[in-house]
């Protein structure tokens, strides 16, 4: 779920898509690093497509390509994560359906970047799967201030996310063996 600080019209927030790969390394006995590469969708209203917007709704669209980095402290089967992230945007589309804007986009353009901080914790089921639950927020402005608002614009989230863990040491470890 995404939303957007510094918007000069009352929003909501967005359920949106998340997907992408990572990979763990384990430092210690209790701690790990792990690094992503995802696709996420941002920003705040519904779909511009929904069925039947309101006059006046507002929507929002921005699409990352996100790399965060993690620290991992592992107790038994939960963890607690954090860490920094880069993210490049790929599009962003915002649209109001039957009223205009209140401010020029072309003067008003989102940042090309967003540095970001993660905040989480999650449950490991098994060696394969795993939960977890993730607070996001922009550290620097994805957007400067527009006019009507008091402050820039930040990007923010809550994920929720559910993993499938591909063991690829095991893995080979296992096709050896089978060959055997």
């Amino acid at each position: 779920m995404q939303s957007i600080t510094g918007s000069p019209v009352k929003t909501k927030a967005r359920i949106a898509f998340m997907g992408g790969m990572w990979f763990l390394i384990k430092m210690s006995k209790s701690w790990t690093m792990q690094s992503e590469l995802s696709y996420i969708e941002k920003g705040t209203g519904g779909r511009y497509d929904s069925y039947h917007p309101k006059t006046g709704d507002y929507f929002l669209s921005l699409s990352y390509l996100e790399v965060p980095i993690l620290f991992q402290y592992n107790k038994k089967n939960v963890y607690v994560e954090f860490g920094p992230g880069l993210a490049v945007l790929l599009n962003s589309g915002e649209y109001s359906v039957g009223g205009v804007l209140p401010y020029q986009t072309v003067l008003y353009p989102f940042s090309k970047k967003d540095f970001f901080f993660n905040l989480g914790t999650g449950y490991v089921f098994n060696e394969k799967w795993r939960v977890g639950l993730r607070l996001t927020h922009s550290l620097l402005p994805v957007r400067k201030q527009v006019p009507g608002t008091s402050h820039s614009s930040y990007n923010r989230g809550i994920v929720i996310a559910v993993s499938r863990q591909i063991n690829l040491k095991a893995s080979r470890t296992k096709q050896s063996q089978d060959i055997k």
